[in-house]
């Protein structure tokens, strides 16, 4: 029976390990993190996953890790896979390796950075991190979108001063987020461009360029939120994705999930219905070239 990597453990990867093995076929879960990728950043209820109104990201997350355990499926969270070689060897970073004649390959997004001087002070921390601090001065963030948004919102909601910033005028987030962050009252500066960013003693200074004109911010926390790129690691997808997507025999790798899906259609929804294709694709491969 075929043994197949999936690296990834957000709903794509679980979903696509549930069927290789419903399939027939002996999945093992390698996850760099914990088991829901993306989910864990996710604070709001979710409000479109067909059959869970409402359901949150830690319930879900619980539940599709109650699903690989009914399946049998072994996992191994905290094992970060930094390639693939072309003799079929799965490279692990703490050194190990290990061979399987496919992978299927769900990477995720991650946020999408600045190259601005103080870049540094960006913070990497999670909403559910910054609820922890104590501090008077405002948390900065940088954004329009779902995830801007719903940072802002979540702070407010825990009486935190926020500052919204926008390059634009016009929004992508969900018109009902726009509307919480509108009755919340949270500041929004738009055309509004972030500059730099100044450490000084018990705070961070944002530098902000308006309309031509230039503001500067004392804040505790700068947050960008500017959208989401593919976590796509270059040893483990040597192919551009657009060479990739459908081409098992002939790579032996299949990149699934958000990180090759249009933007516009990013979803749980379309990440569970990848994993799905990308197990049933291998499978008819596999029994093509029996």
């Amino acid at each position: 029976m075929a043994q197949v990597a999936v690296i990834g453990g957000g709903p794509g990867g679980v979903s696509c390990a549930i069927w290789l093995k419903r399939l027939g076929l002996e999945p093992v879960l390698y996850e760099r993190g914990h088991i829901g990728g993306q989910l864990h950043d996710i604070s709001l209820p979710i409000p479109d996953l067909p059959g869970e109104p409402l359901i949150t990201a830690r319930e879900l997350i619980e539940r599709l890790k109650h699903h690989l355990k009914t399946w049998e499926i072994p996992v191994f969270e905290g094992q970060e896979v930094i390639a693939y070689r072309d003799d079929q060897i799965l490279v692990l970073k703490s050194g190990q390796e290990v061979y399987y004649p496919h992978i299927a390959y769900a990477p995720g997004l991650r946020i999408r950075e600045l190259d601005i001087p103080g870049r540094e002070w960006i913070t990497q921390q999670s909403t559910s991190e910054i609820l922890n601090m104590n501090t008077d001065l405002p948390i900065l963030i940088v954004g329009g979108g779902d995830r801007a948004f719903e940072a802002a919102i979540r702070l407010a909601q825990a009486k935190r001063p926020v500052i919204l910033i926008h390059r634009r005028d016009h929004f992508r987030a969900r018109p009902d987020f726009q509307a919480k962050v509108q009755q919340l009252h949270i500041p929004i500066y738009v055309h509004t461009h972030l500059q730099s960013i100044e450490s000084v003693p018990g705070a961070l200074i944002a530098h902000v360029e308006q309309n031509g004109h230039d503001l500067s911010f004392p804040v505790s926390v700068v947050m960008v939120r500017i959208g989401m790129e593919p976590d796509i690691q270059p040893g483990l997808c040597p192919l551009p994705i657009s060479d990739v997507v459908p081409l098992w025999p002939r790579a032996h790798v299949r990149c699934l999930g958000d990180a090759v899906s249009p933007v516009p259609f990013r979803s749980i929804v379309s990440a569970y219905a990848s994993g799905m294709m990308a197990a049933k694709e291998l499978v008819m491969n596999l029994r093509h070239h029996a």
